[in-house]
């Protein structure tokens, strides 16, 4: 639900930002407890409400410390002092953090456990600004919150502002009422130490409300594992935010109603019906007036310790 909220928080702060941003950071990251290492990568989109209040988006990606491995996604608010268009700026961000946390079970490796929980996200960064509209950035970030897994990362890299983009141009690339079918192929991970792989299909339709929002419906195979497969039907709410003159990013939220066959050792089980929450990033290419591609990374966020990266590259009509 807090997920929810989250989105429509971002997608009022739209329609009043004086700019956005979109950043890609890696760095370093250190348990505060056990002092073990391991690499970070962060995503994010920022929209800034004035010019010292910012609302971001993060992806987070916290590595493979012994017996985890660990990401989330999370919302800040930011305070930071005004941006020049050439020099320095300064910030500090907090907000709430969803995490995913592939751990042990009974202190085996192959006994795999998908935790997820609550937590706060907090930051620093340094900002540099180019006159090109690109800066680069060091951030300082913390997640606080899971008892003996708090860590610690140092991030750098780079961002990019995103220009006010036309209403025609918006129109453009999503026309409300529109309808888009687009058959997929789909590449899914599970969220296990040995992150076994599979390949198959699925099908979307997509409905555009207006510019900024659209609504999907989507059938997908995730593929076999051993005797193990699962597939099902997906809907979600999308915010819409134009990147280029022919490019859409896209931020997702909904539910997954799915057949799985859990048992990847025994051809005889019955399959199991669960229902789950899925989130998902994406970009959407306008190729002509009626042909799209896309390609979209989901996670499923199940309750029985399945949950799976899937990643879905398709091609269709608009009409």
């Amino acid at each position: 639900m807090r997920t929810i909220y989250l989105s429509l928080l971002l997608a009022a702060a739209s329609s009043l930002a004086q700019a956005q941003d979109a950043s890609l950071l890696a760095g370093a990251m250190r348990v505060d407890k056990t002092s073990d290492n391991s690499f970070a990568v962060a995503l994010g989109y920022t929209q800034r409400i004035n010019p010292y209040i910012g609302l971001s988006a993060d992806y987070l990606n916290e590595g493979h410390p012994p017996n985890h491995h660990r990401d989330g996604l999370g919302a800040e608010l930011w305070l930071h002092t005004k941006v020049p268009e050439r020099g320095w700026s300064v910030g500090a961000g907090y907000g709430p953090y969803y995490y995913f946390d592939t751990t042990t079970g009974n202190g085996s490796r192959t006994d795999y456990r998908n935790l997820h929980g609550w937590g706060q996200l907090m930051g620093a960064n340094l900002v540099y600004h180019l006159h090109s509209r690109a800066y680069l950035e060091a951030r300082l970030a913390h997640v606080h919150g899971r008892a003996d897994h708090d860590s610690t990362m140092l991030l750098v890299g780079m961002g990019a502002e995103l220009g006010p983009v036309p209403g025609w141009e918006r129109r453009e690339n999503a026309q409300p009422g529109e309808n888009i079918i687009m058959p997929l192929v789909v590449r899914s991970i599970v969220n296990s130490f040995k992150s076994e792989k599979a390949t198959s299909y699925g099908l979307e339709y997509r409905r555009t409300v207006n510019p900024n929002v659209e609504w999907s419906l989507t059938a997908m195979d995730e593929g076999r594992v051993g005797y193990a497969e699962r597939k099902g039907v997906s809907a979600q709410l999308w915010l819409l935010r134009p990147f280029t003159e022919r490019t859409v990013l896209e931020m997702g939220f909904g539910g997954y109603a799915m057949r799985d066959q859990l048992d990847r050792y025994d051809p005889t089980e019955s399959p199991e019906n669960h229902y789950a929450p899925i989130a998902s990033i994406g970009m959407r290419w306008r190729l002509t007036d009626t042909w799209r591609t896309q390609l979209t990374w989901s996670r499923v966020i199940t309750h029985y310790h399945r949950d799976s990266d899937v990643f879905l590259l398709g091609a269709g009509l608009a009409f």
